[in-house]
């Protein structure tokens, strides 16, 4: 079963993932999954770059595509954060 994580650990989890290139593939999800809303927010806010999103409406699955995605120093100051805060 899944478990929903608070907005910020997901964000934790996903920006941590990208450091650690932990995205070695295309991924298909629910538009409105917890990940890919997550994702979009991080790009959204600057967090990452080199990022691909498609939530083409013609499709029920958005694509998310992570394999080339790096922090930006934003990015890297939010995980930062994100880590203090879990401490």
């Amino acid at each position: 079963m899944a478990t929903n994580l608070s907005r910020d650990d997901e964000l934790r989890g996903i920006l941590s993932d990208i450091t650690r290139h932990r995205f070695p593939s295309r991924r298909q999800l629910n538009p409105q999954s917890n990940l890919f809303l997550t994702a979009k927010y991080a790009v959204e806010e600057g967090y990452v770059t080199h990022a691909t999103l498609d939530e083409s409406e013609s499709q029920s699955l958005a694509t998310l595509d992570l394999t080339e995605a790096t922090l930006t120093a934003a990015g890297v100051d939010k995980l930062a954060e994100l880590n203090q805060l879990d401490q």
